[in-house]
């Protein structure tokens, strides 16, 4: 491939992967995406960190990849069971941003750990597993805090850090090779 053929497929797939998806996945930091719009991130401190060339072209695939799979899995799950919140969007960065925790089995994982994720191992009951995570850490803090709901939970550093605690506490979310 050409530089500019590949700068053209780096413009086209970074176009197809949004910044807010890409902070809450690949950043792991669902709650930055939630509390900025797609211009505000690509305009602060995130700007070099999601539209670095230097990114590899398979993260954003990656990230959108996620996305995708949870997305559906949600609109699926939310046809016979309520979830807590205003918007899917309160499930779906937080969901993608543990998931890279889960799928790698790492405290820190690195981009180079992400690109190791096979996303075969993304399966219904993963993300059945995270979503109880998720559930019970919003029924937490709604519990613990009666002025806050859901939409400002899911936008607090201090949910992502919970979820996140969870996950790699927790032995039952190792997965297979």
């Amino acid at each position: 491939m050409s530089i500019s053929a590949g700068q053209r497929h780096f413009s086209h797939l970074r176009q197809q992967v949004s910044a807010r998806e890409f902070t809450a996945f690949a950043l792991r930091e669902p709650h930055t995406a939630l509390k900025h719009s797609e211009a505000l991130l690509l305009d602060d401190r995130h700007h070099q960190q999601i539209s670095s060339p230097r990114v590899d072209l398979y993260l954003y695939r990656l990230s959108l990849d996620v996305h995708s799979q949870i997305r559906q899995h949600l609109n699926e799950y939310a046809q016979d069971r309520p979830l807590l919140g205003e918007t899917r969007e309160n499930w779906l960065y937080p969901l993608a941003g543990v998931s890279a925790f889960a799928l790698t089995r790492l405290r820190q994982p690195t981009r180079r750990d992400l690109l190791n994720i096979d996303l075969d191992h993304l399966t219904p009951e993963l993300m059945d597993r995270l979503m109880g995570v998720l559930d019970q850490s919003f029924k937490a803090s709604r519990r613990n805090n009666k002025a806050g709901g859901v939409d400002r939970i899911a936008r607090s550093p201090e949910l992502t850090n919970r979820i996140r605690q969870s996950v790699i506490s927790q032995s039952r979310f190792h997965i297979g090779h």
